[in-house]
């Protein structure tokens, strides 16, 4: 029988994680909801791992097996718009998975149009792909499904996503052209002595075997490129090493500073989504602190819940976590104060994507012209070294006997 391993909350607000055996995940929600919980997450043991599960799982999967951000939040506001319009839950995934342009998503659709047309609640089959939903996503469905507010949550998923999708292209806009410089500065010293070399006619090559060259070297250079970034990836599955990665980039002069607050908009934003959902308070910021995107302050922020649970105050407990400010741990005051814990953590999402915005241009600009100096210089050196071994060859040519 197959064993399913949940993270439910009894109704005294206490987070309990354990196992269950059933012979379906709905029958497995079930018994835990005859037991009194509120089921938070439900998925089923692995199964025994093979060698090819095995790298599917540690390698391809942290390279290429994600579902982009933009796919996820047009999906989700599609959903919401059929179901508006009546067209039944199990229609309306078939008919949007049949339309995915990305095939991991397209398959994963009409997979949890098939759970459900078995007899499953969407919730527990978003369930099964933790890898592919984050958390948070993941929780709004079900509390939203419980709720029989279902259209109103995924659009909530959607507004959440957009907003994340926005932070990442924003970082991406501010650091292209620092990327172009670079890019060049990687293409320019080896094609122009070569190029130098064709158009004197010197050298004794022909210019095809030049050419073969200067492409050789290239495929190299992409080679180790890509060799770098996906050494990144794998050794990022490690939780120590992205505890230890996301400390050194908040601790950076500049642009840790910046890197913190679009970190903590995250935090905010998905907080004040989780909030409104009517997910508990403790158990939203757990699922927001995974939001932020930097495992060292989610380290930092988690222990909050706790100290939620055990009757102290949200502002307090904030305070005692050492990464927001005072402007902002006022504002979280008042919003406890006031019963508006939900529209303040908005405000502080605002005031830090626009404070992350203002800095992340001028960080932009000036990483741009540092890298920019730092090309030319580099150029320069490249190119006099090339013209002095080049005269000195010729030179001692001419005083050969």
């Amino acid at each position: 029988m197959p064993t399913f391993r949940y993270v439910a909350q009894t109704q005294d607000g206490r987070e309990v994680r354990g196992t269950v055996q059933a012979n379906s995940r709905l029958e497995a929600s079930d018994t835990l909801r005859k037991q009194g919980y509120w089921l938070l997450e439900l998925y089923a043991e692995p199964e025994p791992t093979t060698p090819l599960t095995a790298a599917h799982q540690k390698a391809w999967q942290p390279l290429f097996g994600g579902i982009p951000l933009k796919a996820q939040a047009v999906f989700f506001r599609q959903l919401a718009t059929m179901l508006s319009a009546g067209v039944p839950l199990y229609q309306a995934l078939d008919t949007l998975g049949n339309q995915r342009v990305h095939p991991r998503l397209r398959r994963t659709v009409l997979e949890i149009k098939n759970a459900v047309l078995a007899g499953e609640r969407i919730s527990d089959a978003f369930d099964r792909y933790p890898a592919l939903f984050s958390p948070i996503v993941r929780a709004l469905i079900r509390v939203g499904e419980t709720a029989g507010a279902l259209e109103r949550t995924l659009r909530q998923i959607s507004d959440y996503l957009e907003n994340e999708l926005e932070l990442r292209r924003l970082i991406s806009r501010v650091t292209f052209y620092p990327k172009l410089v670079l890019f060049f500065a990687i293409l320019i010293p080896g094609m122009v002595p070569a190029l130098i070399t064709i158009l004197g006619g010197q050298g004794g090559q022909p210019v095809g075997q030049v050419i073969g060259d200067i492409l050789m070297r290239y495929l190299k250079i992409l080679g180790f490129v890509f060799g770098v970034w996906a050494v990144y990836r794998l050794a990022m599955q490690s939780h120590s090493l992205r505890v230890a990665w996301g400390a050194l980039l908040v601790s950076l002069p500049w642009i840790g500073f910046t890197y913190r607050q679009l970190a903590l908009a995250r935090f905010a934003r998905a907080l004040s989504a989780l909030y409104g959902a009517g997910i508990p308070l403790s158990q939203a910021i757990r699922y927001a602190a995974d939001a932020c995107g930097n495992d060292y302050l989610t380290e930092r922020l988690k222990p909050t819940a706790s100290k939620l649970e055990a009757g102290r105050g949200i502002a307090e407990s904030l305070r005692e976590s050492g990464v927001l400010p005072q402007m902002v741990l006022d504002m979280v005051a008042t919003g406890e104060n006031t019963g508006e814990i939900g529209f303040m953590m908005d405000k502080v999402a605002e005031y830090y994507e626009e404070e992350g915005k203002l800095r992340s241009h001028q960080a932009g600009y000036v990483l741009g012209v540092v890298v920019f100096l730092g090309v030319a210089i580099y150029v320069a050196i490249i190119v006099i070294q090339f013209y002095a071994g080049y005269f000195s060859a010729l030179l001692g040519g001419a005083n050969a006997p």
